[in-house]
């Protein structure tokens, strides 16, 4: 697609494919949006941990269709953290069976049970010239740091954090990052090659597990971007997208007739795809209501 994106606006310099891959991702991610793209992870399940609260959601979780805790044969219910917080909050850590639970979003997998040293280490020796920047509180202010990375040898952060407000790289790296506190004993984040900011999404469990647990949560999965050469997209459109994609770069260089042109063009096929998606003459609608909880009432 870079290609003939590149020969279409006369521009096959390495520089401006780097600009097309971006153009090229933006208008991936709109066309998933707009025809409402589902695919689903059938058979994810964790493991609870006794007296463990929080759990990291793979990184292609986008949103979960139903919670089950398959041990005590129990459907879990889902809250807003705000609501979680408000009804249950002078019991909110408090050990017991699963009734509920939270999706929500953090920038660490598990922020440090005291105030420590962050351990960053790469699972690859070349990652050498990698900085890692981390921004989060120590001695009660916000402050923040950069840290380059040794390799596979940890290299410790300046200042002691008891939260992380945020963790970025300043390229791709070679291996996958982790970072660590409390000597080792905390993991706070696992940062993929691609990755360069991190970002989770998270469940909670109330009340916290006192027992091991089986939980099945089916999801619907969050597309990745395309990054690779021969990456190709979950989707029949590279057509389209080569159309949107050749407008944002007439648009880039400020020519807007052209832009407005393949504009047009990009938007009547999308119109088309969207149409060939949602016409399903065979499918029957049907609604599905859920008995409320009674317990949940009060």
């Amino acid at each position: 697609m870079k290609n003939a994106i590149a020969a279409e606006v006369q521009d096959t310099s390495t520089a401006f494919a780097t600009i097309i891959g971006r153009f090229i991702n933006r208008r991936y991610f709109q066309i998933l949006r707009a025809i409402n793209w589902k695919n689903i992870n059938s058979t994810y399940s964790f493991n609870t941990v006794d007296g463990t609260q929080d759990y990291a959601m793979p990184e292609d979780f986008n949103k979960e269709i139903g919670c089950h805790d398959v041990t005590n044969d129990l459907q879990l219910a889902r809250f807003d953290l705000e609501e979680l917080y408000r009804l249950y909050g002078n019991d909110l850590t408090t050990e017991g069976s699963i009734e509920r639970y939270v999706i929500y979003e953090d920038t660490v997998m598990a922020h440090p049970t005291s105030a420590s040293v962050l351990a960053l280490s790469s699972s690859s020796a070349s990652d050498t010239a990698i900085t890692v920047l981390v921004r989060g509180i120590a001695s009660g202010s916000e402050t923040y740091e950069t840290v380059t990375l040794t390799g596979v040898t940890p290299v410790n952060t300046a200042n002691s954090y008891t939260r992380i407000k945020n963790i970025s790289k300043s390229a791709e790296s070679v291996g996958i990052v982790t970072v660590t506190s409390n000597s080792a004993a905390v993991t706070n984040a696992v940062i993929s090659k691609e990755v360069l900011k991190t970002r989770f999404r998270m469940c909670k469990l109330h009340y916290v597990p006192s027992a091991v647990a089986t939980i099945n949560m089916p999801y619907i999965i969050k597309p990745l971007m395309l990054s690779q050469n021969f990456d190709y997209p979950l989707l029949d459109c590279a057509d389209i997208l080569e159309l949107g994609a050749i407008a944002d770069c007439w648009r880039y260089k400020r020519q807007f007739g052209k832009a407005q042109t393949y504009e047009l063009l990009y938007t009547q096929e999308l119109d088309k795809l969207i149409w060939d998606k949602s016409n399903n003459p065979n499918q029957v609608h049907q609604f599905l209501p859920t008995v409320f909880d009674k317990n949940d009432l009060y």
